[in-house]
């Protein structure tokens, strides 16, 4: 959680992007074909993104589907720390 309480889920990688995709997605109750349709990208996409598969993943479509999960992508600057 961070600290105004929000889950913060790491997608350091495509796969865990994928997980947490498909997390977001399941707790916000929506099927595949729901997020896609609502997203205006293909359920072939949603699956493929869910299984860490899309190559070349296209971040406009990536965006567009995060909003529609009141979700959001953060870049953390990790030397920044140091």
């Amino acid at each position: 959680m961070s600290e105004d309480g929000n889950a913060l889920l790491n997608a350091r990688s495509l796969p865990r992007l994928a997980r947490s995709v498909k997390r977001l997605r399941l707790n916000r109750g929506l099927t595949q074909a729901e997020l896609a349709r609502r997203a205006g990208v293909s359920r072939v996409w949603i699956i493929n993104l869910e299984r860490g598969e899309t190559e070349g993943l296209e971040i406009g479509r990536l965006m567009r589907v995060l909003d529609e999960l009141d979700a959001n992508l953060t870049i953390h600057d990790q030397q920044a720390e140091t």
